[in-house]
Parts: structure tokens; C-alpha cells; sequence
């Protein structure tokens, strides 16, 4: 069984969301699953986790990746494709700046390393809201413009983990072998869980286990508290 774990930004600045490390506190958490947990990509047809982050911050550049490279682990990011080399006009800042996205040379480079890339959408928009013709533009253009700059992408993040069968169904039509969101039940509804500032190395063991099952379900309510505070954005990209 493959299962994601899933990070948005790392940075040494403090953020008002929920949704980020420390970059001392990701190195932790890399150290503790490079010793501990078998790494995959999910198009390598075994059974372990795969490191994710959503949105493609571009601190996961400047913070993550050379992370990752000390440890010699690959990550899939997934990239919110009109905001590419942008500012993330698409969320809505609680206090302070705009974080910029990944540029294309940094996601070249990152891919040379070996760091693999998926689609998070056109606009980072609700899937189960729209009508047809928006899902398919978000699906099916995102792929199409990712693979004519850096081939062949397999993958998809359901933006605010929202899916229903009838995303599953355009995401396959789309072309998509894995789909990440859902409950695991098969390749297109890969389990994710989210790793945030409020995470230590014993709530991160147990996202990946799922035990003990008391802290466990604990920390899938702390994941839904967190992701309560997407709400806002959510309804604006409707």
C-alpha cells in the first residue's frame, strides 16, 4: 500500500496558517523517515510513502530540496500551474506578503535531481464545485502545459483534499494514473496525510502507521481543525 505524506511550505519565517515547518523541524522529520521508512515514488509499484508537497512554494526550494538531497530522498511536488514564478495570489493571506511560487529553472533543476512533478490544478480551485468544462480545464490543461515544459505527468493533488467519483472519473479521462486525496481506496484516491508546525516526530509516526490508533484518530481530527481554516480561500476559488 502507498500513502502520502504531504508538506506545503518550509520556512524559518512564521506563518499565521497552520500549514508549514521549520526548516530544523522538516530536517527532523526527514531524518526520523530516512531511517525508518521505505521512500517510493508512486509509479515504482511497491508498497511505502511518498513524500509530497502541495502548491509548489518556492520554499521548497530554497529549504526543502537541499534537505532532501542531504538525505538522498526524492519527493513529488505538485505545481498550481498559473501561479508558476508567481506570487500566491490565489490564497488569501491572513497578515503580511505574498510567498512566491517555483520558477521553471527551479523545477528543472529540482527534476534533474531526480524530484518529481504533478499537477495541482490551473487555479487551486474546489474540483467538486465546478461544472464539467472547469473541471476538465483544470485537469487536462495543467497536465498538457506541465508535460510540453517537463514530460510525462502521472499525477494529480486534488486541491483542499476535495474529491468525489466524478473528479476520479475526469482525472482518469484526463489521462492521470494516481490521484492524491481520498482515502486510499485505489490509484486515483491516494491517501495523503498532512504533516504542520503542530507535528512532532511521534504525531508524524503515527500519520504513517496509523498507530497507536488513539493518537492516530487525534491527529486526523487536528488535520480537519487545520484544514477548517482553508474555508475561506476555498469559497473564493469557486
Amino acid at each position: 500500500m502507498v500513502k502520502a505524506i504531504q508538506f506545503h511550505r518550509v520556512t524559518p519565517k512564521f506563518q499565521f496558517c497552520g500549514t508549514w515547518n521549520y526548516p530544523s523541524q522538516f530536517e527532523a522529520f526527514i531524518s526520523f523517515i530516512s531511517d525508518n521508512i521505505k521512500v517510493v515514488l508512486p509509479d515504482e509499484d511497491q508498497s511505502g510513502v511518498v513524500i509530497t508537497f502541495d502548491d509548489g512554494d518556492k520554499s521548497v526550494y530554497d529549504y526543502a530540496f537541499p534537505i532532501l538531497k542531504k538525505y538522498g530522498l526524492r519527493a513529488v511536488v505538485f505545481l498550481i500551474v498559473n501561479y508558476i514564478g508567481k506570487d500566491d495570489f490565489w490564497d488569501l493571506a491572513l497578515i503580511g506578503g505574498r510567498s512566491p511560487h517555483l520558477s521553471w529553472n527551479e523545477i528543472c533543476e529540482m527534476k534533474k535531481w531526480g524530484i518529481s512533478f504533478g499537477s495541482h490544478t490551473m487555479n487551486h480551485r474546489n474540483l467538486t464545485k465546478l461544472a464539467d468544462h472547469e473541471i476538465e480545464y483544470e485537469l487536462s490543461e495543467s497536465k498538457r502545459i506541465l508535460e510540453g515544459r517537463i514530460g510525462s505527468v502521472k499525477c494529480i493533488s486534488y486541491p483542499f483534499n476535495r474529491v468525489n467519483g466524478h473528479v476520479v472519473e475526469s482525472a482518469k479521462r484526463a489521462g492521470y494514473k494516481y490521484g492524491f486525496g481520498g482515502m486510499g481506496q485505489s490509484s486515483l484516491l491516494v491517501k495523503k496525510e498532512a504533516v504542520y508546525i503542530t507535528d512532532n516526530i511521534r504525531s508524524l509516526s503515527a500519520k504513517i502507521t496509523e498507530r497507536p490508533k488513539f493518537l492516530y484518530r487525534y491527529d486526523r481530527v487536528k488535520q480537519q481543525v487545520i484544514n477548517y481554516f482553508t474555508i475561506t480561500t476555498m469559497l473564493s476559488k469557486r
